[in-house]
């Protein structure tokens, strides 16, 4: 224990690059907002309790972009202190108001929503980095705010989102005869209703597919061991990025196997990070003349300076370049003063809001900005708005007084004395090493109920006793509240009871007035998942309205909603006259390997399985019992 603590102190204490937590913070971020713009599409579906006739309580609409606009702010790294509790206390609102469309990547986000809060993500590549930089800033002195952080920082959510995640997992995988004979991603792979992609000619290769199931029970059981490992940390990057890049191609739930690849970035070095963002090389294909006296043009030098993260705009000063330039020396140096400049490498000329545009262009992530600009009739709103700030800009010299000051000298948190000799940073560290001692905790008393632990507790003869009931129940109701606040809940992912006597594979049909056929998107003509059934939306139509064993009054349940919904959004207003008919494919349930067993389902045929129909808006099932067809 003390060993780890020294390790704990020492990585808490070496400061690195944090570039890298920035570029993590803005890709989870992107991955959370494809999830939160499918919650709001389907929101009807997800929280009515028969969408858009038997609405829910509240508009739900409304929390759900409360929190994507929290989120966007936390893209950018703006106020995100602020929006990053905002962030979480929206997430906790609205998965906790999920039941039956919750899924596994709703406990890595409230995971990873908790700990931003207290991570410094907005260090680099972030609006408050600027807003420090514009603070602080005059026409003498252009501050810099420090980039490092804590190495401490990088490795904890790839222990809490990924780690311990993985060791949980193994716990039930060795219990597992699904896993243990290799078929752990076969099985799943080959039933048309659980993959979106048919990747046969991987699936028809025995000893290879069996090979990537042991490895994957090889790689989450070392991963703890290796992670934080310098000479290992790039080898463990490149074999957790191809494993959840897999699940993104076979499985209809990209979102989750696209937030672990994000926590993987923060395994990618340092160095690299820098070397990327970093660079002092020259690579300018506009230089930008600016009025070095001018209060306005310093801190819009600095904002473009902090925007352009590949230096693709160069800046020289009016005063003492422009002359030297070739193409400007002959425009007097009063015009210079009135209007902003700028020269590409091939020599035109740009002013006002076409130097901007060009500006815009070059900065990636803003080029759409230049278009929109470019707009007949926002470009002329746009020259107005330029002519009107640029003639009534300060043009006196900048001092302290009139646009800003020198950086106050800030303690260092280790020189912050909070009581005797413990100090700030102590307080940090200590906060941090408590976070992770108890969601370690938290997670053994988890694991105490799955399946390897379950059979040594038959195998000595303690299970059934008070003892062990005494902490499976405290197991199972610290899961209930954990993982809807910290995201710790157990982990058996595609296991054997998912899909034993999973022999049936149901879709809906719409028939119309002409008596033509609308297959829904929920199962296409393959049986495989179609647009509408995607991350939470799968997981509910395949394990909950649908199951290994159906019930009945679950799947009229289920087809009630997936139905009203998307005869809403197909524009069919009256329900009286809607029809559609239950088509159920009959699949074989395998005994081990086989080859193209994927295929030889898909050419299944579809069998009829009953109808439903609305009456006065009521839900009418005639659905034969699936069981027995």
């Amino acid at each position: 224990m003390k060993k780890l603590n020294l390790f704990l102190r020492k990585s808490f204490d070496k400061q690195i690059d944090g570039t890298g937590l920035a570029v993590f913070r803005i890709a989870y971020c992107l991955v959370l907002l494809c999830e939160i713009a499918q919650m709001f599409y389907f929101r009807y579906l997800i929280f009515d309790k028969i969408p858009y006739v038997e609405p829910s309580e509240i508009n739900f609409g409304i929390p759900i972009s409360i929190w994507f606009i929290a989120v966007v702010f936390v893209l950018f790294g703006a106020f995100t202190r602020f929006f990053t509790i905002l962030n979480y206390i929206m997430g906790l609102i609205l998965i906790g108001s999920i039941h039956s469309f919750e899924y596994h990547v709703f406990y890595a986000y409230m995971g990873i929503n908790f700990l931003m809060i207290f991570f410094p993500v907005s260090q680099c590549l972030s609006v408050d980095r600027l807003f420090k930089k514009l603070k602080y800033s005059n026409t003498n002195f252009t501050h810099i705010p420090p980039k490092t952080v804590s190495q401490m920082y990088y490795f904890i959510p790839p222990f809490v989102g990924i780690g311990i995640v993985y060791i949980d997992s193994i716990f039930f995988k060795l219990g597992s005869d699904l896993w243990l004979n290799g078929l752990g991603s076969w099985l799943p792979s080959s039933l048309p209703m659980i993959t979106h992609f048919n990747n046969s000619s991987f699936l028809n290769q025995e000893w290879l597919v069996k090979s990537f199931g042991w490895g994957t029970i090889v790689f989450e059981t070392i991963f703890l061991v290796i992670f934080f490992r310098k000479n290992s940390r790039v080898w463990v990057f490149v074999s957790g990025l191809i494993l959840h890049l897999g699940i993104l191609i076979e499985f209809p739930i990209p979102w989750f196997a696209l937030t672990a690849c994000t926590i993987y970035l923060l395994l990618v070095p340092v160095s690299w990070w820098k070397k990327l963002f970093s660079s002092n090389k020259d690579l300018s294909t506009l230089t930008f003349f600016y009025d070095s006296e001018c209060p306005l043009c310093i801190r819009t030098k600095i904002v473009i300076t902090h925007l352009d993260w590949f230096n693709k705009i160069g800046f020289k000063t009016v005063q003492f370049d422009a002359a030297e330039n070739q193409y400007l020396k002959n425009i007097e140096q009063t015009v210079l003063l009135d209007d902003i400049y700028s020269v590409d490498t091939k020599g035109k000329i740009y002013s006002g809001v076409n130097t901007y545009i060009q500006v815009l262009k070059r900065i990636f992530y803003l080029f759409p900005l230049a278009i929109l600009l470019q707009l007949p009739g926002i470009y002329q709103i746009a020259k107005k708005i330029y002519a009107y700030v640029a003639k009534n800009r300060t043009t006196e010299r900048c001092t302290e007084e009139n646009c800003g000051y020198n950086p106050p000298m800030v303690p260092n948190d280790n020189d912050i004395k909070l009581l005797n000799n413990f100090t700030f940073l102590d307080l940090k560290f200590n906060t941090l090493t408590f976070i992770l001692r108890f969601i370690v905790i938290i997670q053994l008393i988890i694991i105490f109920r799955s399946l390897v632990i379950t059979e040594i507790k038959d195998s000595i003869g303690f299970k059934g006793t008070k003892t062990d009931k005494y902490i499976s129940q405290l197991s199972y109701n610290i899961d209930s509240v954990t993982k809807k606040f910290l995201g710790s809940t157990a982990h058996p992912v595609f296991m054997d009871f998912h899909f034993n006597k999973y022999n049936h594979i149901i879709a809906l049909v719409y028939i119309d007035k002409n008596n033509k056929e609308h297959w829904l998107p929920i199962i296409d003509k393959n049986g495989q998942p179609d647009y509408y059934i995607y991350g939470s939306n799968w997981v509910n139509w395949t394990f909950r309205v649908n199951s290994p064993n159906i019930n009945q009054s679950k799947l009229n349940s289920g087809i009630e909603r997936y139905t009203a919904f998307w005869a809403k959004k197909n524009r069919i207003t009256d329900l009286s006259e809607a029809r559609f008919e239950v088509r159920v494919k009959k699949i074989d349930i395998p005994k081990g390997w086989e080859k193209d067993f994927l295929n030889k389902q898909i050419a299944k045929t579809w069998i009829y399985g009953g109808y439903v129909e609305w009456k006065d808006k009521k839900f009418i099932s005639h659905i034969k019992d699936i069981e027995s067809l």
